[in-house]
């Protein structure tokens, strides 16, 4: 079998025609948000990131997105298709997708009730709120409601215009159209509430307006949750009875099958799973909707991972088409390695959600942890070589370590790098470690097996030190060395039995049977320790300055973690800090009224906390190396995004 045969994945690879629409396989990017357009438009970054998308190989492309009606507002930079403003830039989109040979379609849709747009009022079925923004909607007219079927028609018409290659109207995950099927959110009494007939009524007319505006000759999809995922909500009995519903009032191509619903939390971090989580977990849901709806092209559109996993959920008939969103913000090119059976060269999802998801609820535009180029394709796509090769030492195998090398050794450099431990990865060694966590360890097999590729000579097990550095002659040397634990500087902290974080994950032994997880940083590696000595018996408690546990994780981890903590009896403590330590007694203070609480007493006290550059050798090497730079925790503590882009960045400046 050669390198270029795409007979590893039969199924992924066959084509595949909706409608009359040719598509070159069976991988499609579902559509999603990219905080890219300022202005409600496709943006040159906005067309950029698809462009790469298509010249990958990918056989559909579902644009993000785009709000039909001002009173669905363009949050998070959110596409607006309101009026013709937005043709160009989607003119733009298209033709960058077609010059590369993939397909793109239009994708519809209206919040809802399941976004912000203070102070102007929510639209929805009823007079009702979601967990999420907890703004309560206003139940709209029967004028309101014609306005929005004129308005999706609209919208779709414009797509045409711009020559885009079809549409899908967005059905699901707690949406508009959502919030009037399902009987948590509508409680109307009139001709659009109360019966099945009556609560479809309104995706009905808009997939007719909609099939009546494009004709007969374009594809024309949804999107839809088999199953709301919420007590009381929609299940997937209900949606095989609504979905023929829907495919005969718009004589519907196909259907995107998802499940879940935004506006609450669980449900919205099932459908949008992070790493722990099953993948292609609603496959079972999609191969009940085809069957409940013969003749039409099913896609399914959570977590597909990697394209051996597409491939399965292909070959057991339980979908036509396979929907990646994460795994192509990771790599761009996964359907062109994966047709040459590069698999090993693909960039992998882990589903960690902090420069995707993280990103985008900070309101910037996503990225990728393990691909920092996302969201920059503009300045980084096509690497140039290097000027002038040199010869660069990088001391420290974490991601800063790892990335630096990597895109140094790409551009032509002369790459050694060196690490005490006697594995690459750094800290990614122990964020693999607790249950649900393992996929960190797909991340550094991928960097290695990358630098492999490259020729980069490793050192590894092998503490070196400026003379030896020197030594060798570099022209530049990068200092990877990551953080050092720091002090609370607390009255009593000598006199305390603790660990800092990583010393309790690799040696949970070590613990006692009580445990104060103290969290100065409220991303995952305090709540995950905690959870995970929870699950080993441990009787957990974690103290945060913070107003809750886990502030600075994205809601999808937070809901996860919260979760877990649960089930596993962790305790918090929010707005606490440490005042005193008398060994294993501790005093914390609420820290808005600065009054103590009760003193607790604790077998083992561990430590989550940013800690201290380990910059020592930067002293030593100071004026004696033509191109010195300290990168990632070495420069300044943040977190793992942080660390790979600097990798990333460094690399770049040589």
């Amino acid at each position: 079998m050669s390198s270029t045969d795409p007979a590893h994945f039969p199924n992924l690879f066959r084509h595949l025609s909706i409608n009359g629409c040719p598509i070159r396989n069976r991988i499609v990017m579902t559509g999603h948000g990219t905080g890219m357009p300022t202005d409600g438009t496709p943006n040159a970054q906005t067309v950029a990131y698809y462009r790469e998308r298509a010249k990958g190989g990918v056989g559909l492309i579902m644009l993000g997105t785009q709000q039909v009606h001002p009173s669905s507002p363009g949050i998070t930079g959110l596409l607006c298709n309101y009026d013709d403003r937005i043709i160009p830039g989607l003119r733009d989109v298209a033709q960058a997708v077609h010059e590369h040979g993939a397909k793109i379609f239009g994708y519809l849709g209206h919040m809802g009730l399941s976004s912000s747009a203070k102070p102007a009022p929510l639209w929805s079925a009823s007079a009702t709120f979601d967990q999420k923004y907890g703004e309560v909607a206003h139940a709209v007219s029967l004028a309101e409601i014609r306005e929005l079927i004129a308005a999706f028609a609209a919208a779709a018409r414009r797509n045409l215009t711009a020559g885009l290659d079809g549409i899908e109207v967005h059905c699901g995950h707690g949406l508009l159209l959502m919030q009037f099927l399902s009987p948590l959110t509508n409680h109307r009494t009139d001709a659009y509430g109360g019966s099945l007939e009556n609560r479809t009524r309104l995706p009905r007319e808009v997939l007719a307006a909609v099939r009546a505006e494009i004709g007969p000759n374009v594809p024309l999809g949804i999107r839809v949750s088999a199953d709301e995922l919420m007590p009381g909500g929609l299940s997937i009995d209900d949606m095989e009875e609504i979905c023929p519903m829907l495919v005969e009032a718009g004589a519907l191509d196909y259907i995107d099958v998802s499940a879940g619903n935004d506006g609450n939390l669980i449900s919205n971090m099932l459908h949008e799973p992070p790493m722990g989580l099953p993948f292609a977990p609603f496959a079972p849901l999609a191969g009940r909707l085809r069957a409940a709806c013969p003749g039409v092209k099913i896609l399914h559109a959570t977590r597909i991972h990697t394209a051996a996993e597409a491939e399965k959920l292909l070959a057991a008939g339980q979908a036509d088409m396979a929907g990646m969103v994460r795994p192509l913000i990771a790599d761009p090119d996964l359907p062109a390695k994966a047709a040459r059976g590069e698999v090993d060269r693909i960039t992998p999802c882990v589903g960690c959600e902090q420069a995707c998801f993280g990103r985008l609820h900070r309101g910037k535009h996503i990225s990728c942890v393990g691909n920092p180029t996302t969201g920059r394709e503009i300045r980084w796509y096509g690497l140039a070589p290097a000027a002038k090769s040199l010869k660069l030492c990088i001391v420290g195998a974490g991601p800063a370590g790892l990335e630096s090398a990597r895109i140094a050794a790409m551009r032509g450099h002369t790459v050694t790098l060196f690490d005490q431990h006697d594995e690459l990865g750094g800290r990614m060694n122990i964020a693999k470690l607790p249950v649900g966590r393992s996929e960190w360890g797909r991340m550094i097999a991928h960097k290695a097996s990358e630098l492999a590729h490259l020729g980069v000579t490793l050192r590894l097990g092998h503490a070196v030190g400026a003379a030896e550095i020197l030594a060798g002659g570099p022209d530049a040397v990068f200092l990877a060395t990551g953080s050092k634990p720091g002090k609370l500087h607390v009255p009593g902290e000598e006199t305390a039995p603790s660990l800092i974080v990583d010393a309790a994950m690799l040696t949970p032994e070590s613990c006692g049977d009580r445990v104060l997880v103290i969290d100065n940083i409220n991303r995952t590696p305090g709540i995950a320790t905690a959870i995970h000595l929870a699950r080993l018996g441990r009787k957990v408690d974690l103290s945060t300055q913070s107003i809750f546990a886990g502030y600075n994780l994205v809601k999808q981890n937070l809901a996860l973690f919260y979760r877990e903590a649960g089930r596993h009896g962790v305790t918090f403590l929010p707005s606490t800090r440490p005042v005193l330590f008398d060994g294993g007694t501790v005093t914390l203070e609420q820290v808005f009224t600065r009054e103590n609480l009760p003193p607790r007493t604790y077998d083992t006290i561990v430590l989550a906390d940013p800690g201290l550059p380990r910059d020592e050798l930067m002293g030593q090497l100071q004026d004696r190396v033509g191109i010195l730079r300290a990168i990632g925790d070495a420069y300044a503590p943040r977190d793992i995004e942080a660390a790979f882009l600097d990798g990333y960045e460094a690399a770049l400046t040589l």
